[in-house]
């Protein structure tokens, strides 16, 4: 019965298993604004005591030593090009033939090899049915770091041979998310406080720090009145991204703002205006307080009758300030929130906030 999707479906189901634990800490880049080259992301390489060990794969149910090879020859193309090294399969044989699963038999492989890491294959085979069971494991004190395990029914010997690749690409990158550490996204904005979403998901307020698994990311950064920005970022094991995202205003936002703005540069100077003309109400006009322009009792004719012009321009100002330092506070940059805030999500309610 063929399964071209074999691969793909152990690809799935390892994917969703426990995460490494161990990890270094990653190197580190930032992606720049839209518009400006990205930086190049700086992977951290293998340590040079970074060595694994393959036992030689135990075959139960068949005596086939012919058809183990093969199969241990596609789980190590499975594992090539990885961040690691591969101990030298005549030294692990020599240390550890027939296989090793005993604490002391993996102490003693990690002296003489040098391998940190052990890695432990078996296949159960009945007729044309094949159970697959590999497992990383610390050869310091033989724990199981991540394992995997599938079935391939009514199989012939292409298919099982991907299967056994497949998985020993997939235990590749759990041992590199070891050595290397898995990835890290580091988000801020300006301004601070605004909502994250990686993959549709509801992360936390910015400023935020993340362990997201490798590969492509939408990140989306979200503040009421500013216009929500969305990136695409390609994670690698071992690189710290950094994500610097200034926000921009809605128009309708940036638009108020210019109108309050606009409305105290109109409103100070009315209102200046009229506090000078209620000021001059009344006052004898200089220029024409001489000779017959004065009477008897020393009194200009002509006085200044600005009272009505003063109190509207008084009162226009003051209207012209009051909304535009309205707007202007509607619009502020309000500080982060530490109020928790519940939010409906994909997956449910979630209670985001700092406590």
């Amino acid at each position: 019965m063929p399964r071209p999707c074999l691969a793909a479906l152990v690809a799935l189901s390892l994917a969703l298993g426990p995460a490494a634990t161990h990890a270094q800490t990653p190197a580190e880049t930032t992606t720049a604004p839209p518009g400006e080259p990205a930086a190049k992301p700086e992977t951290t390489r293998a340590r040079p005591d970074s060595r694994l060990a393959i036992l030689s794969l135990t075959l139960s149910g068949s005596d086939d030593e012919s058809l183990a090879a093969r199969l241990l020859t596609h789980l190590k193309q499975g594992l090539a090009r990885g961040a690691f090294a591969v101990v030298d399969p005549a030294e692990v044989e020599r240390h550890a033939p027939g296989g090793c699963s005993e604490p002391r038999c993996l102490a003693a492989l990690r002296r003489d090899s040098k391998a940190n890491f052990v890695l432990r294959s078996v296949v159960t085979v009945d007729d044309r049915d094949y159970l697959v069971r590999l497992e990383l494991l610390a050869a310091e004190d033989g724990s199981v770091l991540a394992s995997s395990e599938e079935r391939c029914d009514l199989c012939g010997l292409a298919e099982v041979g991907a299967l056994m690749e497949a998985q020993g690409a997939l235990l590749r990158r759990k041992l590199e998310d070891l050595v290397q550490g898995p990835p890290r996204l580091a988000i801020t904005s300006t301004p601070p406080g605004a909502l994250v979403l990686v993959d549709s998901k509801l992360v936390g307020l910015t400023p935020t720090e993340q362990t997201l698994l490798e590969g492509q990311h939408v990140v989306q950064v979200r503040l009421d009145g500013y216009v929500t920005d969305e990136r695409r970022v390609e994670l690698v094991p071992g690189v710290r991204e950094r994500l610097e995202v200034p926000l921009r205003r809605e128009p309708k936002v940036a638009r108020f703002r210019a109108a309050g703005w606009a409305s105290l540069f109109v409103g100070i100077p009315a209102a200046a205006a009229g506090v000078t003309l209620l000021a001059l109400d009344g006052r004898p006009y200089t220029r024409q307080c001489s000779g017959d322009d004065i009477d008897r009792a020393g009194q200009c004719r002509y006085l200044y009758n600005t009272d009505w012009g003063g109190g509207i321009a008084l009162a226009a100002g003051a209207a012209l300030i009051t909304a535009g330092v309205m707007l202007l506070l509607r619009t502020r940059d309000r500080p982060q929130s530490r109020r928790p805030r519940a939010f409906l999500g994909p997956t449910g309610v979630t209670l985001v906030g700092r406590f």
